[in-house]
């Protein structure tokens, strides 16, 4: 764990990772609705409830699970490795960069596991268009939010 977190402002890293998740999940909330757009938390939701898992906790489980993935999937982003090779000196625009990349291959993995038979995976596979839509959206904000949240160390 030391190798991953070297050259990383921990506490920056955990702030803007924490802020960030919440920021995506405010907005899917906040936004349910508009232009056609968002409320993809009531469909994971649903999915939970549909599997019978957590019952009567789907609310936490959500809310937990997604706060752990912000700031586990922040890790790579904040890897002085991965950092330097986003484009820009912009932390916002390395964000936005990172957010296309992320959901580039969040749809990737999508891909593979629904074609080898992961049902979860095919039923987010088979989500609506304008749920895919939201999802990427969604991921922009949240990784323009880490972007411009996140102050790596000072070099030297």
């Amino acid at each position: 764990m030391n190798d991953i977190l070297k050259g990383v402002n921990f506490p920056s890293y955990l702030f803007a990772s924490l802020v960030a998740g919440y920021v995506m999940l405010g907005a899917d909330l906040m936004l349910e609705g508009f232009l056609g757009l968002f409320g993809t938390y009531r469909d994971y939701i649903e999915m939970i409830r549909l599997w019978g898992i957590f019952r009567g906790y789907e609310d936490v489980a959500m809310v937990v699970g997604h706060t752990l993935n912000s700031v586990v999937i922040a890790l790579p982003f904040v890897h002085p490795r991965v950092y330097r090779l986003l484009p820009t000196r912009s932390g916002l625009l390395k964000g936005i960069a990172f957010g296309v990349f992320w959901h580039i291959l969040v749809l990737i993995v999508l891909l593979i596991t629904a074609s080898c038979g992961a049902k979860f995976m095919k039923e987010f596979l088979s989500m609506s268009l304008p749920d895919h839509a939201s999802l990427f959206l969604l991921h922009l904000m949240w990784a323009s939010t880490l972007g411009l949240l996140y102050t790596p160390p000072k070099e030297g």
